[in-house]
């Protein structure tokens, strides 16, 4: 934990928010932080006012009104392949929104512009709770400016034993004038010179800004992770620290008595030295990213998540099934993936009633009888195999017949997204929790436990009339505030429900990377993108009529393993157990899964936790079931005794290769758990492996799960200083087990 005091002071006209190593100084008057330092050495201020907006009146003054239902569509979806990946083939219709007002005399504020509009303010301390306190400040429009029934409201959170500051603003109109917000910037930060070193820990990818971004000194001794709190493609971080909401993707109408709330931001502080280790050099970014952050993002931010709850391993029919699902060919199946141990049997596409003239695409709650005569009966049959149940939902609907569009008429999204057969249903409207209830339904009647939840519809906006959203633009956030609401919902009514969430649910296909939002409502996000290396035709189950070659197949499915490792590893800033990679296929045509492949492909899923796993599983010979159902009970019972899947550290140890040997931590906060080690296709054929996360006078008993060697106690020391020595052949892996005795 962070030494220092906790506390928020006032100094005439300067508040003092310290949260141990981190400090930060205001002037109450127009907001402006006019220093944040870390440890006493200053590391960013503001670039002229606490937050940045632009304000704007509809012309006339009246409530903006969306469309109404037309059979022309906004948007045509089809299925297409790009890149091993799955990605979507868009046909743009003609469906033009105009609406009634339009939105003028707009205003910026932001630097010296912010007392002209806001002149007074208002300050009150409290603490919600015994380990948090609270600043709120609030402006009040001036009566100069013609905004002075419009108040701003700058709430910051400290948490006691945490060098964190979070940030969020509150809008209210109490005007009889509609007004819209735009171009909003939560925290108008810009770094110092010596800490403009940025290092991402989520993904920066497809257009979408990491959540997480560290910003140092060059060395990772000093400096502040600035987290974004806001969902998808909405959210910005600058090269500077800056943090708000894309000016592509949002704005939002405040009517007369209306307010908006924003989704919070913070930063938290590192401090430390830098020094080598026998592999690589430990940084205080390193360190602090996989120790204290990650507790405070566990503690205070993030959807709680026992360990009792998660699916893995788990199983998903998507890969060389396809929608082709029936309830022999999933009892077949089952019946496998029984023998080598998966816990949660996660039947994807296909398994419901698509309606008339359908395809895969839009869902329904009602199993296609045809294919699934008795789905709770199946349910049943998992469960006494000692599984759960997994199935896939959409939140298209078939246009022609579905429960939804007979009980919401214009539950839509308009301008339409149509998808074989179906239409893009609105979060952004009630409907949100039509399809909460549905997740439940199915829960209670058939006994699923796991929903994964998929394709993109949000991303292309509703303006429906009757719906939420007063502009498309504001549906972008109203659609993504109502999934995750839904999954609230959810988890309300069925607590033991586990929801996961795919980049394409989340944005558009392929989708955006994991990131904070997602995991303060979800269990897991399913990360970008699809990959189905060494599947051979995706498709298709094997058959004798499939022309590749074993060998293509084996190094396919090494690549996918490696892939899955290096995206894992850029998601280290968040709880790797909770960020499913699709997906690690157990398919094998004429030996390309080898048992070396096999372990590779299990460990490089271990970085997170056995989440998921796609494929035909009537490929398998006896062996890999065997070997499947070996190394996963090994994992389960480390994760019944340490609780491994929770876990993960990576500093002072070389980054995830091919070529040479990484290695990685799950070790609990006694020390306890796995070490897993992964030699490429080169580097020496011994290496010293240094453990630089046990307590260095503790002794631990070291095991070598893989190959069944017991070398006896080690003590943390020399587990530190590397005194452990493994030899593996190339492309070879071992797990490394420390426990008390």
């Amino acid at each position: 934990m962070a030494q220092g005091n906790w506390g928020i002071l006032r100094n005439g006209n300067e508040l003092i928010i310290q949260a141990g190593i981190l400090e930060r100084k205001i002037r109450m008057s127009d907001l402006v932080t006019s220093a944040v330092s870390v440890s006493g050495s200053e590391v960013a201020k503001d670039k002229g006012s606490g937050f940045s907006v632009s304000l704007w009146k509809a012309s006339p003054n009246v409530m903006p009104m969306g469309i109404s239902h037309t059979g022309q569509a906004g948007v045509e979806q089809s299925e297409t392949i790009q890149d091993q990946t799955d990605a979507l083939h868009l046909k743009t219709g003609k469906a033009l929104v105009e609406q009634n007002v339009k939105w003028v005399d707009s205003l910026r504020v932001s630097g010296s512009s912010f007392r002209t509009i806001f002149d007074e303010y208002y300050v009150t301390v409290s603490a919600p709770y015994s380990e948090k306190k609270e600043l709120i400040i609030r402006f009040r429009g001036s009566s100069q400016s013609g905004w002075q029934h419009l108040s701003a409201e700058v709430i910051y959170e400290i948490y006691q034993g945490f060098p964190a500051i979070r940030k969020k603003i509150r809008f209210h109109n109490n005007s009889a004038q509609w007004i819209k917000i735009s171009h909003l910037v939560l925290d108008d930060i810009a770094v110092m010179t010596g800490v403009q070193t940025r290092t991402l820990l989520t993904p920066q990818e497809r257009g979408v800004g990491s959540s997480i971004v560290a910003f140092s000194d060059k060395s990772f001794e000093t400096g502040i992770l600035v987290v974004n709190e806001i969902p998808s493609m909405l959210r910005t971080i600058s090269d500077q620290g800056a943090a708000g909401y894309s000016s592509e993707y949002f704005e939002w109408v405040i009517g007369p008595s209306e307010s908006f709330e924003s989704e919070p931001v913070f930063m938290y502080a590192f401090s430390g030295k830098s020094y080598p280790t026998v592999s690589a050099v430990s940084t205080a970014l390193d360190r602090c990213v996989e120790a204290d952050f990650k507790r405070f993002l566990k503690k205070h931010v993030l959807l709680p998540f026992p360990s009792e709850r998660t699916p893995a391993p788990l199983w998903c029919s998507w890969t060389n099934y396809a929608a082709g699902v029936n309830e022999g060919n999933m009892r077949q199946a089952a019946a496998i993936a029984e023998r080598m141990g998966f816990k949660c049997f996660q039947i994807d596409a296909g398994w419901y009633d698509q309606g008339p003239g359908g395809g895969w695409a839009p869902s329904s709650r009602n199993p296609n009888l045809s294919n699934f005569p008795d789905l709770k009966s199946f349910g049943n049959y998992l469960h006494n195999k000692g599984m759960k149940l997994g199935l896939w939902v959409s939140v298209f609907r078939n246009e022609k017949q579905s429960d939804d569009l007979t009980a919401m008429p214009g539950a839509a999204s308009l301008p339409l997204i149509r998808r074989s057969g179906g239409v893009g249903m609105s979060l952004a409207s009630s409907w949100k929790d039509y399809y909460a209830q549905d997740l439940i339904y199915l829960h209670d009647t058939y006994g699923a436990v796991y929903f994964k939840q998929d394709l993109s519809n949000i991303c292309y906006g509703d303006i429906a009339m009757g719906h939420d959203s007063r502009t498309l633009k504001e549906s972008y956030l109203r659609g993504l505030r109502g999934l995750l609401a839904a999954q609230d919902k959810v988890h309300q009514s069925a607590p033991n429900v586990f929801l996961q969430l795919s980049h394409e649910i989340y944005w558009k296909t392929p989708g955006p990377p994991g990131d904070v939002a997602v995991l303060k409502h979800a269990d897991s996000y399913h990360a970008a993108p699809n990959e189905y290396w060494g599947a051979g035709n995706r498709s298709k189950l094997v058959s004798t009529d499939w022309n590749y070659k074993p060998d293509s197949l084996s190094r396919a499915l090494l690549k996918g393993a490696f892939r899955a490792r290096n995206l894992l590893y850029k998601h280290r800033g968040l709880p790797l157990d909770r960020i499913e990679v699709f997906g690690a296929v157990t398919t094998n045509f004429n030996g390309s899964l080898s048992p070396k492949i096999l372990d590779r492909q299990i460990c490089s899923w271990m970085m997170g936790s056995p989440l998921s796993f796609s494929g035909d599983l009537t490929s398998l010979t006896d062996q890999n079931i065997a070997q499947y159902r070996l190394r996963f009970d090994a994992f389960a019972r480390m994760q019944a005794s340490y609780n491994i899947y929770a876990h993960f550290q990576y500093s002072g140890v070389p980054a995830p290769s091919d070529s040479d040997w990484h290695w990685w931590g799950k070790l609990n906060e006694q020390g306890h758990g796995v070490v897993v080690v992964l030699r490429g296709t080169d580097g020496l054929p011994s290496r010293k492996i240094n453990i630089p996360w046990v307590a260095p006078h503790n002794r631990y008993r070291v095991r070598l799960s893989f190959s069944g060697r017991d070398l006896g106690f080690f003590t943390g020391k020399q587990l530190q200083q590397g005194r452990l020595e493994l030899e593996l052949p190339v492309l070879s892996q071992e797990v490394i087990e420390l426990s008390e005795k």
